[in-house]
């Protein structure tokens, strides 16, 4: 009987533990398996909140790739400037500005990249009669007779194309580019349709950087944007954007540079000349876009923008055509001798030289041929190219 209560207890404490072990495990199994379940979701939380992210990130790279490529064509078609009123950091010339700063064309503020000497130092000089300078274009006259050797390097105008890269200085069309994307990015980033879809967006102020490099443009845009997404309630940050053009801003650069340096030391250069075309780029002037000044227009077939071939537009302004000195300025005649041209020119051709590929005329006052009849006569021999003169005074004595 006694062993009997004894089997009988232990067969109960077996049940009991049994029931608790399945009890235990079954409570673990449903805590693993919540653990489990949380994690997966918590993990499709973020991976949702990473994929709504992604089309928020496209529109921005769009925005600065759009942004990017405007002002590479302002820049392009305004003489390397874009203005304060466009996004870009130059000041707004006003409509009576023209002709000093810029020239219209197309409807855009051309910036003048040459422009005439304002000052230069001998022995050149930028001042009509001496301009270029007296004896132009002979090296080393003499009293009495002058060297054969002409020279057509000298000063005929200024560089006035910005720096490339903001290095070299103030307005350069690297620190142009970033200042216009920054201004105009408010304007492009409208998250409308992604707060409708209820996200929640903040924006803080954009931080642009450029890398102008040899066939390419590099844009990298700091933009804090804090995101929401109202059904998870999670968040999640986006800063470093960045796009690349392949357009040849900085070759097109040195190109036209190159010409605009040739064009203002040797008169002889023709800057639309087709010997100048190279690498798929190529030059046309449009003559007197504005009085006697021209547009000249810089095209890289080999740079795309928006579907059409990039163009660097500049504007020159009208310069001074440079009279060939004629050897004596004081010649002597004898009493009611008749003076001819060929007197006053002493048997020389008249000839001169334009800067900017102008037709010229020649004027000599008073007209000849002259009867001397006063002890002294002056004559002004003159080049016109319509606009602009330069000359050179011969003194004639009656002996």
């Amino acid at each position: 009987m006694k062993i009997k209560s004894i089997k009988s207890q232990i067969t109960m404490l077996m049940i009991v533990g049994l029931v608790l072990f399945t009890i235990i495990s079954f409570v673990f199994y449903i805590s693993k398996s919540t653990v489990k379940k949380q994690s997966q979701q918590n993990m499709k939380k973020l991976q949702e909140t990473a994929i709504d992210a992604q089309p928020i990130k496209e529109f921005v790279v769009k925005c600065i790739d759009k942004l990017s490529k405007d002002a590479v064509v302002l820049i392009g078609k305004q003489g390397g400037y874009t203005y304060s009123s466009q996004g870009g950091t130059l000041v707004d010339y006003s409509a009576t500005d023209e002709g000093l700063f810029f020239v219209k064309y197309h409807n855009f503020n051309v910036a003048y990249n040459i422009l005439p000497p304002r000052f230069a130092a001998q022995p050149y000089f930028s001042e009509i009669p001496d301009y270029p300078w007296p004896t132009f274009p002979y090296s080393a006259p003499t009293s009495n007779s002058a060297s054969n050797t002409q020279m057509f390097e000298g000063f005929f105008g200024i560089n006035n194309m910005p720096p490339l890269n903001s290095s070299h200085g103030p307005n350069s069309i690297q620190e142009q580019i970033g200042a216009f994307i920054d201004k105009n990015m408010g304007k492009c980033l409208d998250f409308n349709i992604f707060e409708k879809q209820g996200m929640g967006i903040e924006m803080k102020s954009p931080k642009t950087s450029v890398s102008i490099n040899s066939g390419s443009i590099s844009v990298r845009s700091k933009i804090p944007l804090a995101i929401s997404n109202q059904a998870t309630n999670e968040l999640t940050e986006l800063t470093d954007f960045s796009a690349n053009l392949d357009i040849r801003l900085g070759d097109i650069y040195f190109f036209a540079k190159e010409l605009i340096e040739n064009d203002i030391k040797n008169i002889k250069f023709d800057i639309g000349d087709a010997a100048n075309n190279r690498d798929f780029v190529s030059i046309r002037v449009v003559e007197n876009a504005k009085s006697k000044d021209d547009i000249i227009i810089v095209t890289d077939d080999k740079s795309l923008i928006y579907g059409a071939p990039f163009e660097y537009i500049f504007a020159r302004r009208n310069r001074a055509p440079a009279l060939h000195y004629i050897r004596r300025d004081t010649l002597s005649f004898q009493h009611n001798r008749q003076i001819t041209q060929n007197d006053l020119l002493q048997g020389a051709e008249l000839k001169a030289d334009d800067p900017d590929e102008d037709r010229y005329t020649f004027k000599i006052t008073p007209e000849l041929p002259k009867t001397l009849n006063i002890p002294q006569i002056r004559f002004k021999v003159e080049v016109s190219d319509g606009s602009l003169s330069d000359y050179q005074i011969i003194n004639v004595n009656r002996i």
